[in-house]
């Protein structure tokens, strides 16, 4: 936000010591930038006392001007007359870099020069020299107008730091100075009437307030040269009095201004959506199309501005306007936000919209700048419309005994509303410990008892805060089980030798498309194409990692990611963990060396991670999936946990397989932690092997064996897995270890090999599977 000191003084009604103001502002958490002088050197002012046409050129003139003494010079401008106050830079003087030296024009010499805005910067082409309407012949211009721009850093929470008002209401606080704008005495207090003018909102929740003040017998013309260097300041154009106006007005205020040619609207004001496809042609001749999410302000032959961004080019202010309606209106900051970006439109207005503001200003600024068209425009104010709701009273209720203690002080109740007394925050004491503070109606941000303890905070002085040691808490600490739980998950992966990524939740709809993937959110503004929709797996971020690194040469990889994945179907974050392994499992100088990670390892991490979290009996259900192949659903107790699958080579070239599981899914069957002795009886072992036709399931056949064993089979493990030239190539054999045990007594080989004949039958009848080894 740049702003005027000299302004602020106006406002503060004193002058402010420069050598303290970084110091008090940065205390009360508001840091200044740079500063800038804006006046240059080596102007004075001049009045014109004679003016002789140029005996050999037409197109000069010959000037007397009194600079506290005489001064000729020789001029082409047209716009003068005796007793102008005129800028004047004499001879043997420098302007911005350049000697102004004595000038002889056929025989006549000129001592000087004289200064136009286009010199100065206020425009790119003038007609003539400024024109002053005070001071004294010498006066230097710097004495006259010499402002200090401050260029400070407004956060996003604070909307009233965007205006001069509220820059030096902080300004005020921090340098005890009671602050009264003069701009308030004296304002009308105007009521709705019945009227001719129609205001019609459409759309309440998009325009809350919207206010129209119509003023008759306009003249429009240039500013003065006061308004326009203002103006000049704080890096804005003058364009006309009306115009020059509102903007001084909104920069003052922080309540941008929008003025209409009445005479170019028909039949009233309409506060409406835009319709699908629309056309809106700005003040700057660019055309826009819209659609339903832009807000516009519209008369009954279609849209005369872009709610709180720009005005159309049909009802702007010109040379022949005679009668103005001018806009004061809160627009909603979001709506407002979004259509500036998606059309990037950034305007001072919709910087201003955008972070939210003051509705109880509407009203206000709105009369005051009436105060300014009968002063500069000599306009007649005819009627007042306003439509739309006004904001209530926020009051906050804040402990005076919990204040101190978070902010580590000591300070008394009256102190504490003294401090925000300065901040224009009423209070009143409600019980012993308890004030009622009652909210100015430009500080929205301060909503819950918290904000008021930084205000406290900002007005005692961040830097006179003691430092303070946390105090020692003897109690035990209260510990997070989800914290828990996800520290628990990344020591065993870490253990297991994988590395942790960090990835964006926001990636491309385009990557998800060709990915298979159809339901995702989408975003309505996004930064790029990259990042225009919300992830609805961690697999594309993994797949991106394992991809770029791949193309660095690391082609043996085992990452994981715990992050939070958003469903097109449900209103929710997941969070999810997603895990992705391979390349070689050994480095290439170990003897291992040519042992790459297979489908049984990834589920043997994932059988690995549920038994830390004493889940067991885990099922691996076969099921499809776009972007795997072999893949397969984690099941337990009939609750989906997640998938395993192989990725398939269009998205990684080399083999890779991984798995994502549902963290809330397993948190919530997270087994109770329980002692169990050691078993008392030895265990008998068994081996079988089956030659079982291509489709069968594995899970499926060791269900079947765990349900004949039953009681005794304690465990089923699969050690063995082949499909080749020794067997038909729609068979695969499978190898199973059975582990036999009873709780109560030892097992003789008989009793065990009686279940064994039950599992052979079993299996044999039921997949038509060939016994090929027991052992």
């Amino acid at each position: 936000m740049i702003t005027s000191l000299k302004w602020i003084q106006e406002l503060l009604k004193t002058e402010v010591d420069t050598n303290e103001l970084n110091y008090v502002t940065l205390n009360l958490g508001l840091e200044i930038e740079s500063v800038d002088h804006m006046a240059p050197e080596n102007i004075i002012v001049g009045i014109i006392k004679k003016i002789t046409p140029h005996p050999k050129s037409n197109q000069l003139s010959v000037l007397d001007v009194d600079i506290g003494h005489n001064c000729p010079i020789v001029t082409a401008a047209k716009n003068i007359k005796l007793d102008d106050r005129v800028l004047v830079c004499t001879a043997g003087n420098s302007f911005k870099g350049t000697l102004v030296k004595d000038k002889d024009f056929h025989n006549i010499k000129s001592k000087g020069i004289l200064i136009s805005e286009e010199e100065l910067g206020l425009a790119d082409k003038s007609g003539g020299v400024i024109i002053l309407e005070n001071g004294k012949p010498g006066e230097k211009f710097q004495d006259l107008f010499d402002d200090i721009v401050l260029d400070i850093k407004a956060t996003p929470n604070r909307p009233d730091w965007l205006s001069v008002e509220g820059i030096a209401r902080e300004i005020a606080v921090g340098f005890k100075i009671k602050y009264s704008s003069p701009y308030i005495a004296g304002v009308p207090k105007k009521k709705n009437r019945k009227t001719a003018f129609p205001l019609i909102i459409k759309d309440i929740g998009g325009c809350p307030r919207y206010t129209a003040r119509i003023f008759e017998d306009v003249k429009v013309a240039e500013s003065p040269f006061e308004i326009k260097w203002r103006l000049h300041c704080m890096g804005m154009n003058a364009i006309n009095n009306i115009v020059d106006i509102t903007n001084i007005m909104m920069l003052m205020t922080g309540q941008p201004l929008h003025p209409f040619d009445l005479d170019l609207l028909h039949d009233g004001i309409i506060i409406r959506k835009a319709n699908k496809g629309e056309d809106f042609i700005s003040l700057e001749g660019s055309k826009f199309e819209l659609n339903p999410s832009d807000l516009l302000i519209a008369d009954h032959n279609g849209n005369i501005a872009l709610a709180g961004i720009i005005g159309a080019q049909r009802s702007q202010i010109s040379s022949r306007t005679r009668r103005v309606l001018l806009e004061s209106a809160y627009f909603d900051p979001k709506r407002i936000a979004h259509t500036s970006r998606r059309l990037g439109l950034l305007t001072e207005a919709s910087t201003r919209f955008e972070r939210g503001g003051d509705i109880a200003g509407v009203d206000r600024t709105s009369a005051l700048t009436a105060q300014l068209f009968k002063k500069y425009a000599e306009a007649r104010e005819t009627e007042f419309i306003a439509a739309g709701k006004k904001i209530k009273t926020l009051r906050v209720d804040f402990s005076v005994s919990r204040s101190n203690q978070l902010l580590s002080l000591n300070l008394s109740k009256s102190q504490i509303i003294d401090h925000l007394k300065r901040l224009g925050i009423k209070c009143i004491t409600k019980r012993k410990d308890t004030i009622n503070a009652t909210i100015p109606h430009y500080r929205r941000d301060l909503k819950i008892e918290e904000d008021i303890f930084e205000e406290i905070a900002r007005v005692y002085g961040y830097m006179n805060i003691p430092e303070v040691a946390p105090r020692k808490w003897g109690g035990h600490a209260v510990v997070n089980r989800k914290r828990k739980f996800e520290e628990t998950i990344r020591g065993f992966l870490f253990g297991q030798g994988f590395s942790e990524t960090y990835n964006l939740s926001l990636t491309a709809s385009k990557t998800l498309t060709e990915a298979g993937f159809k339901d995702f959110v989408t975003l309505k503004n996004p930064m790029n194409e990259r990042f225009d929709a919300l992830r609805p797996t961690l697999f594309l971020s993994l797949t991106e990692c394992v991809n770029y690194n791949i193309a660095k040469s690391n082609k043996s990889l085992k990452l994981f990611e715990i992050g939070n994945i958003l469903l097109k179907d449900k209103p929710f974050q997941e969070e999810h963990l997603g895990v992705i392994m391979g390349g070689e499992q050994f480095p290439n100088f170990w003897q291992q060396h040519g042992q790459f990670i297979d489908y049984y390892q990834a589920k043997g991490v994932i059988e690995g991670l549920l038994a830390v979290f004493r889940i067991k009996d885990i099922d691996f259900t076969a099921t499809s999936k776009n972007g795997f192949s072999q893949v397969v659903s984690i099941q337990f107790n009939d609750r989906e946990l997640g998938y395993l699958g192989c990725v398939d080579q269009k998205i990684c070239k080399d083999p890779f397989f991984y798995f994502e599981i549902v963290l809330e899914q397993v948190f919530a069957v997270i087994g109770e932690a329980f002692f169990i002795p050691p078993p008392k009886f030895p265990v008998n072992t068994r081996d079988l092997s089956f030659l079982v036709v291509e489709t069968t399931q594995v899970p499926d056949l060791m269900d079947l064996i765990n349900k004949v064993g039953s009681p005794v089979l304690e465990k089923v493990n699969l050690f063995d897995y082949y499909k080749g030239d020794k067997i038909d190539p729609d068979k695969k054999n499978l190898g199973f270890r059975l582990y036999f045990r009873a709780p109560d007594r030892t097992l003789t080989d008989r009793e065990v090999d009686i279940f064994i004949q039950k599992i052979e039958k079993e299996v044999t009848s039921k997949y038509n599977a060939q016994l090929r080894k027991r052992s």
